[in-house]
């Protein structure tokens, strides 16, 4: 899982935010194809702006693939589900995090909750140089990535001039578009999402999942492949790698197999074929170059 993410038991993303009343960050982030790196499937209260420093990005939301070159973005709108995929071999990227603030910051609350009503008829917008105020509006984002990065003095008002053009670009956008539903994800699906997330370490059925929320076993499965695009086994086998990884990356003193039974493998043969199948080198192949790549950016 990238570093730096964190992602709650039941998707949700935690954001963590330096000031605790001031909710914006902007994360520089570096997503490496070669061994598949992404953000998983997850979603956040907080409005997203994304921004592709260099590389090419995939943005899954629901049924729709994003591709997002260099220079070009979106704004993913509050509790959307989605997974961000690097397609180059290095993808870097700005996220731009805006918190809903409590209903005391009157002016913000107003029309920050305007704009995150209208999820599930705008679940995103994909910023493109092809409309001229969209241009306008991805320079600004990438300006606020390099004024939050460099932290000068009074940085923040400096934002949040930004911010409030864009605030009113977004609730202008917003008020010209149909009122027509565009973007649903079954709240079941991401109920057996966190019974996989909670319970990786453990044996996991088909019967346990499907039980956990009051589903026949082809009808969990149906659901889960509608909304996640995998099976729920494809999905457990893909996030217990994703653990094993992580756990790789800070665990030096654990064997391979120890960490193969911590993310819930059988058996360590197991762990290391759909490992190397997934990631092109077997999980000490992948410690000693995380390791090599660690000493040069010292």
């Amino acid at each position: 899982m990238y570093k730096g993410i964190v992602i709650e038991d039941n998707g949700e993303e935690r954001i963590r935010y330096p000031d605790e009343y001031w909710q914006h960050i902007v994360l520089k982030t570096k997503l490496d194809h070669t061994f598949m790196e992404q953000i998983p499937i997850h979603w956040h209260s907080a409005l997203q702006f994304v921004f592709v420093l260099h590389g090419t990005l995939n943005i899954r939301i629901s049924d729709k693939n994003i591709v997002l070159n260099t220079g070009e973005g979106i704004f993913i709108n509050s509790n959307i589900v989605h997974e961000i995929q690097g397609l180059e071999n290095i993808s870097e990227f700005y996220c731009w995090n805006i918190e809903i603030p409590d209903i005391a910051s009157y002016l913000e609350y107003k029309y920050i909750s305007y704009v995150s009503q209208q999820a599930e008829m705008i679940p995103y917008i994909h910023l493109s140089h092809k409309n001229v105020r969209q241009r306008e509006l991805l320079a600004d984002i990438e300006s606020v990535g390099n004024i939050y990065q460099k932290q000068a003095m009074h940085f923040k008002l400096d934002i949040m001039l930004y911010f409030y053009k864009i605030l009113k670009w977004l609730v202008q956008y917003m008020e010209q578009q149909p009122a027509e539903l565009t973007y649903y994800f079954d709240d079941r699906v991401k109920q057996m999402m966190s019974y996989i997330h909670k319970h990786f370490q453990d044996k996991i059925t088909l019967c346990h999942l499907s039980q956990s929320v009051y589903l026949s076993e082809a009808e969990a499965i149906r659901l889960f492949k509608k909304y996640v695009k995998q099976t729920p086994f494809e999905y457990l086998l893909r996030y217990r790698l994703e653990q094993s990884k992580y756990v790789l990356d800070k665990d030096k003193r654990s064997t391979i197999t120890e960490i193969a039974m911590a993310c819930g493998f059988s058996t360590t043969s197991y762990f290391i074929k759909v490992f190397k199948v997934r990631y092109g080198m077997t999980p000490k192949q992948y410690q000693k170059y995380q390791h090599i790549n660690e000493l040069h950016r010292k």
